[in-house]
């Protein structure tokens, strides 16, 4: 119990690792990618944001040029053909009939524009203007300012040249930045609140993950520890027998012929229950190696003929079928002969097994049939019995290692529980399946499909 608690925390442990190690790389990856999405939308909003001001500057700049005429002064030409602008310490008037030459952007608030002349002094102004903003003539051709409400503004300066093309002054064509910063921190905002609840949704996730993909991995665990407790019960049956019978007789102090002759035929026969034992685990054990490569590569390719391998395996039984007084029959219902690939020795030792099985759990007067045929491009070899049957809660657990449905009565006949997992696993070796039909009172029959050709 304590061993099963210990596993089951160690696994506990390895699936929160994994999951942290998940959550914590994804969030990672997230993040970084979120800053990326973030700082790709600042670089395009601000080439947007800078070529349009640049846009309508430029446009300001080269509709001025062609009507300007004593530097630092603003005739009657300048204000006709923009009615929006104030010139210093005058009444800002607005002609309605001149009203298809405002600029809507600027009468909307979101431009300014400020003009100098050329000692720095300003002489007109755009009608609306951002409170706070600075008045002055800067030296940067393009800056960053603030108003008193601390909104943001981008504002572009240009050297102003007459008609004549003297240097007139300056011009300053100034865009919010308002709707450009709202626009950010909103996605500032979805970005904050959404990567945590994406990084919750993926923890989640990768902890339902890794408890799936570590599933199989405790299954096998499980399993290993079941087969290492069954193996090790199975060798020590014999052991112990062995192991008692030398000590008895090392008690005895005299040993007649008879006794030694026993003795040494119980030894036999217990070595002979641990080589086989053996012989199967290593050949189960081949087996697994072979299915996890997914590949029957490593199998031999005989060439192995049905019909004759299924006479030679019931000439062998036969003795042993009249001896246990019960009736073995084959019944081939193809006019050809089968031929399949695969290992010859491995798809003997599976038909061996099903029909020892068969005998084995068949009581006197029964019969055992085998029945070879064909169904598409598959052979189907059928065990059939009349013995016993299976009770159908014990069906799903016939397949596996050491499973035994009366352990005493599979003791008695020398069975270590893995004929039947053996028979399967050359099944699965040779792209073939197995499967068990049974009554308790009627008998059993174990049909086995196998891929023609090799």
């Amino acid at each position: 119990m304590k061993q099963k608690n210990a596993s089951l925390l160690l696994f506990k442990r390895t699936r929160s690792r994994l999951a942290s190690s998940y959550i914590a790389g994804i969030s990672l990856v997230l993040g970084l990618v979120g800053f990326g999405v973030y700082e790709a939308i600042i670089h395009a909003h601000h080439i947007t944001v800078d070529k349009e001001l640049k846009t309508v500057a430029g446009t300001l700049h080269d509709s001025l040029e062609p009507i300007l005429n004593i530097p630092g002064q603003l005739d009657d030409k300048v204000l006709q053909f923009f009615p929006d602008l104030c010139l210093i310490d005058s009444v800002c008037t607005t002609d309605k009939s001149l009203s298809r030459y405002r600029l809507g952007a600027i009468q909307k608030g979101q431009y300014y524009i400020h003009i100098f002349d050329l000692s720095g002094n300003l002489i007109a102004l755009s009608r609306i203007q951002p409170e706070g903003l600075p008045r002055k003539k800067h030296q940067n051709k393009q800056e960053i300012l603030y108003d008193s409400n601390g909104i943001r503004y981008l504002q572009q300066s240009y050297l102003l040249h007459n008609q004549r093309g003297q240097n007139w002054g300056y011009i300053q064509v100034g865009r919010s930045l308002e709707d450009f910063d709202t626009y950010l921190n909103l996605v500032a905002l979805i970005l904050l609140l959404g990567l945590p609840l994406t990084v919750v949704v993926i923890g989640i996730s990768a902890w339902i993950l890794t408890g799936l993909a570590m599933k199989p991995v405790i299954q096998s665990y499980h399993q290993i520890q079941q087969f290492t407790a069954d193996a090790a019960h199975e060798l020590r049956t014999p052991l112990a027998a062995i192991r008692a019978t030398v000590e008895s007789t090392l008690m005895t102090s005299t040993l007649v012929e008879a006794e030694v002759r026993n003795t040494l035929e119980t030894l036999a026969r217990q070595t002979q229950r641990l080589s086989t034992l053996v012989a199967d685990l290593l050949m189960l054990s081949r087996l697994d190696c072979q299915l996890s490569t997914t590949s029957t590569t490593t199998l031999k390719q005989d060439k192995i003929c049905l019909n004759d391998l299924i006479s030679d395996l019931l000439e062998e039984l036969a003795f042993l079928a009249v001896s246990s007084k019960i009736l073995i029959k084959l019944q081939i219902n193809v006019n050809d002969s089968i031929e399949i690939g695969g290992d010859i020795d491995k798809i003997y030792r599976l038909l061996f097994n099903l029909v020892i099985n068969a005998i084995q759990y068949t009581p006197e007067g029964g019969q055992v049939t085998i029945i070879l045929e064909q169904q598409n491009q598959f052979a189907v070899i059928k065990v059939q019995d009349t013995g016993i049957g299976i009770d159908s809660q014990e069906l799903p657990h016939i397949f596996e290692r050491f499973y035994r449905i009366n352990k005493a009565r599979s003791r008695e006949k020398g069975g270590s529980g893995l004929g039947l997992s053996i028979a399967q696993a050359i099944a699965i070796a040779h792209r073939g399946t197995i499967k068990v039909r049974s009554e308790i009172g009627k008998g059993s029959l174990f049909t086995v499909h196998l891929p023609i050709g090799i």
